[in-house]
């Protein structure tokens, strides 16, 4: 089928800002001029979607696992950098297991090679859609360096290790062996 004519169910973004009276009344001010109160059907959208949340999450972050273990052992991958593979020792492994449940649906991986090799496997990709916004219940990818990053200094990409051949990676809901498919013969073109 073709991917184009998929249907397209609508996006529902909403958010709360917690914290003390002299946080939130700068906030209640902006929220007063811009009027940016939830609606009734983004806010029956948010309920809906909520009731099957957990078990989005738990879907997507086994698909994750999944996938990352796929890239740690492919040569064509320098390094992967996914909370699940964070071990004992690991100056971030402490803050991980005290501040998350589990390790998520976010992968990020650097190709062996750099910019020319991260387009060429982005543009081989055939399941992932090629997204700056990361977070769906369909896999999505981007360039960090030439999106999210585009505008951050040499040194700022550097200190944040955005490197020319880093891609991150959305997993979402589709079969995983689907989606180590898709990336192995996006590999291959690499």
């Amino acid at each position: 089928r073709d991917r184009r004519s998929r249907r397209r169910w609508p996006a529902a973004i909403a958010g709360a800002a917690v914290g003390s009276r002299e946080m939130i009344e700068p906030i209640r001010g902006f929220r007063t001029i811009l009027g940016t109160s939830t609606g009734p059907w983004t806010a029956w959208l948010l309920q809906r979607s909520l009731e099957t949340l957990q078990v989005r999450m738990t879907r997507q972050q086994e698909t994750a696992a999944r996938v990352a273990d796929f890239l740690r052992d492919h040569p064509k991958v320098r390094r992967v950098h996914y909370l699940g593979h964070l071990e004992a020792g690991d100056p971030q492994y402490d803050l991980y297991k005290r501040q998350c449940l589990g390790p998520g649906a976010m992968i990020s991986f650097d190709i062996e090679g750099g910019e020319p090799e991260a387009f060429r496997f982005l543009n081989s990709l055939s399941l992932f859609k090629l997204a700056v916004s990361l977070g769906s219940t369909e896999s999505l990818a981007e360039h960090p360096k030439t999106m999210t990053h585009s505008e951050a200094t040499p040194e700022e990409c550097d200190g944040a290790g955005v490197t020319d051949g880093l891609v991150r990676l959305s997993i979402g809901m589709e079969h995983p062996e689907d989606l180590v498919l898709d990336i192995g013969k996006a590999l291959e073109a690499v």
